[in-house]
């Protein structure tokens, strides 16, 4: 591993600086002594496919305040309270924004894999990634690989979810595609409590509480409390597929006229278990088989974080503190070679600070806002081959005993300064100029073998700039131009040798440096509200990709990462939303995503000759994708009935491996969705019924060797090439029941 040693001047004193003005903000009500200067204010309908921003206030959105009227960006406002309960509740909302599509190579709801304008989002290992997650102002993407785990998401406190596409400059490493902020709920003036049962198929039980209110007198005045706790069980609808979740989650916050500030602690614990890609020739005959049953999942999550605001005579000051730790258990089968185990071990801590403040610049409003932020990312791998009923031999570099192979720690540094200006150019025009400045420093210490250690740094400045432009009340343009950076991961780095490939979920080593990725975005806009209740947004983007870090196969099981120079995304998102006679509502989109390859590179498969030159399009990326829902809400004397119908269209797509785009892809499918509402004032009953038509079809697909031969036959003497598909999820009814007090 190439070491590289920068020093990074800024850490110390900016950690040191924010930690205590942070501190100072939550701790001294005599810094109040000023009003909220610009104010956020939250109108845009939850229940609208269309990408819709907020309403035209000065500040467009930090990275640690809501976002704004005059974002040049499209950006998804959406709510998660509609979606089905289980541990894919958050990753199924998501799919219905327009432009996303979903793959699973994990053969289990709790592990699917979003693709946003052709870049991934994703809780499996080895997928790399190119949306960031924060909860609350506190990034989740987890620090190994930067996956996501979706099943770790409180979905039941969530109260606000915005999607913000094309590269988010002030969130950082990883934005490549967007962002996904999430915001909890809080204790409201009126105490509420909640209790839900639910059921499905499949075994799916489950059961979520949540309760919260605010003191209105003596020592609780102003102190606002929320909690949610929910568990959940299923067997699953392939074989050795069961799932359990366990999660706790509790806000508490204090509120003043000029300040606000909340402490947010969850601990989730989780086991699923996976099924994988099956076989083609076992996929015809027993869609419900797992090709290496015993595949498991076992993440421990313990999350605290500290968040406030408080109003100064200058501008706003912002800031957070936070703490994670995830320790994940990973065993994976594999099938003529020694299983593996991973146990990899998470912690990270950090803190972020930001002011905003009015400026002029002549006759002109504006506003700036400063910040910094800081993050310990401390990682430590155990990785480990177990012998199988049909193989007794371990690797020679192991431990032949307790099969240890790898003993890795990286503890990685980020810090980052950052700043924003908002400028009212005319009573129709607002111009935003934004930047970052990202250092990351990622030492590999290799606890078995010193000779692997190294250090990489990376640093890279990440500017944007926009115009929005309200051509009438009703309509309003947007055009902007912003960058992106992306540090390998640790485990990326670790894991980048075409000669030695890492068997999945990992395996470290010395390998050849990996370069960051840089992303270049150009995107175009516009919205339009029509007077009858139509609405209309269309949307246009290129995104030119440096370096960009893929993850290639030589095997099912082993892999490693690498460098491609030049790749590129462009595409069209077209939405609406119109409201019909009698109550009715339809919302459509359509996108068109052209992700290709720019330069010619041979990648690993187990394709002979596979080499991706430019034009190629990348594997599991959809070109042609609509939605289309219509729903409909009837209120009664003492109730309500809400239902809602939609449809997914995805085209096809080449299977992973495919690069050079010679094979079959995966064929076009359609899936449709139908949810129902019955609610009086402290009763309602959701039934939500995924794949309503039952339709057949593949959400994953790839290419390898399959040494056990044909399903319930005899092991073949040289192992047959076959294409590896997933099953796409059944019909499946989900039904709870809800008290309300």
């Amino acid at each position: 591993m190439e070491s590289r040693r920068i020093r990074v001047w800024w850490r110390r004193p900016i950690t040191q600086f924010g930690f205590a003005a942070f501190c100072l903000m939550i701790l001294s009500p005599s810094m109040a002594q000023g009003q909220q200067t610009v104010p956020i204010r939250d109108t845009v309908p939850s229940d609208t496919l269309v990408a819709q921003r907020l309403n035209a206030q000065l500040i467009t959105g930090t990275r640690l305040s809501p976002l704004a009227n005059q974002t040049a960006e499209r950006v998804d406002k959406f709510s998660l309270s509609d979606a089905p309960p289980g541990p894919a509740g958050v990753a199924d909302a998501l799919v219905d924004r327009p432009g996303i599509s979903m793959t699973n190579d994990q053969g289990s709801r709790v592990q699917p894999t979003l693709n946003l304008r052709g870049f991934t989002l994703s809780p499996v290992i080895g997928i790399p990634q190119g949306v960031s997650v924060f909860l609350d102002g506190v990034r989740i993407n987890e620090p190994d690989a930067q996956e996501l785990n979706f099943d770790l998401i409180p979905m039941e406190a969530i109260s606000n979810a915005e999607l913000v596409r094309g590269p988010a400059t002030l969130f950082g490493k990883n934005s490549l595609a967007g962002a996904l902020l999430l915001t909890t709920a809080r204790g409201k003036a009126m105490p509420a409590a909640d209790l839900s049962v639910q059921t499905g198929a499949y075994g799916f039980r489950g059961a979520t509480f949540s309760a919260g209110g605010t003191g209105s007198s003596g020592l609780l005045r102003g102190i606002d409390a929320y909690v949610m706790g929910n568990a959940s069980n299923e067997i699953g609808w392939r074989d050795d597929t069961g799932a359990s979740m366990r999660m706790l989650f509790a806000n508490l916050g204090r509120k003043r006229d000029r300040s606000d500030m909340v402490l947010s602690v969850m601990y989730a614990h989780d086991r699923a278990l996976l099924a994988g890609s099956l076989p083609e020739s076992w996929r015809r005959v027993n869609p419900t088989a797992n090709y290496t049953g015993g595949d498991f999942f076992e993440p421990d999550l313990l999350h605290v974080a500290m968040r406030g605001r408080r109003d100064l005579s200058l501008g706003t000051l912002r800031g957070n503190v936070f703490f994670r730790r995830n320790n994940i258990d990973q065993f994976n089968v594999n099938v003529d070679a020694p299983s593996t185990r991973a146990r990899i071990g998470n912690r990270s801590g950090g803190a972020a600070l930001e002011w905003s403040l009015p400026v002029r610049l002549g006759s002109r409003v504006a506003a700036l806002t400063i910040g910094s932020e800081y993050s310990r990312n401390n990682v430590n791998y155990h990785t480990f081959a177990e012998r199988t009923q049909d193989v007794d031999e371990l690797p020679s570099d192991c431990d032949q005993i307790s099969g240890l192979c790898e003993h890795a720690r990286v503890p990685e540094d980020d810090a980052a300064l950052y700043a924003q200006a908002d400028l009212k150019v005319s009573h129709a025009v607002s111009l935003v100029a934004a930047a970052r400045a990202d250092n990351v420093r990622i030492p590999f210490r290799d606890l078995l073998d010193p000779q692997n250690n190294g250090t990489s740094t990376f640093r890279q400045i990440s500017p944007r700039l926009g115009l929005t432009y309200d051509m009438t009340q009703r309509t309003r343009a947007y055009v902007s131009a912003g960058s992106g950076f992306r540090a390998p991961a640790a485990l990326e780095l670790a894991c980048a040798d075409e000669n030695a490939p890492c068997s999945l979920p990992s395996a470290l080593g010395e390998d050849p440096p990996l370069r960051p990725v840089i992303v270049r975005t150009y995107e175009v806009g516009v919205d339009q509200e029509f007077a009858q209740d139509v609405r209309i947004g269309v949307s246009a983007y290129r995104t030119e990709v440096q370096d960009e870090i893929v993850f290639v196969a030589s095997t099912l099981s082993a892999g490693y990462f690498q460098n491609v120079s030049r790749t590129r995304r462009q595409g069209v998102e077209v939405t609406g939303d119109v409201g019909l006679p009698a109550g009715f509502r339809m919302s459509a989109s359509y996108s068109y995503l052209d992700a290709t390859y720019q330069s010619t590179v041979a990648l690993a498969s187990a394709l002979d000759g596979n080499v991706a030159r430019p034009g190629d399009r990348f594997p599991l990326a959809p070109a042609n994708q609509g939605k289309l829902g219509i729903g409909n809400v009837h209120a009664f004397h003492s109730s309500m009935l809400e239902a809602h119908v939609s449809v997914n269209a995805v085209s096809s797509q080449f299977l992973r491996g495919d690069d050079a785009n010679r094979e079959a892809p995966l064929p076009a499918y359609a899936t449709a969705d139908a949810w129902v509402r019955w609610q009086r004032s402290r009763f309602s009953v959701n039934a939500h019924v995924a794949n309503l038509f039952d339709r057949k079809y593949d959400s994953f697909g790839t290419f390898s060797e399959n040494p056990d031969g044909p399903i319930g036959g005899p092991a073949p003497t040289e192992a047959p090439l076959e294409r590896f598909l997933t099953p796409g999820y059944p019909r499946s009814l989900t039904v709870s029941l809800s008290l309300h007090r």
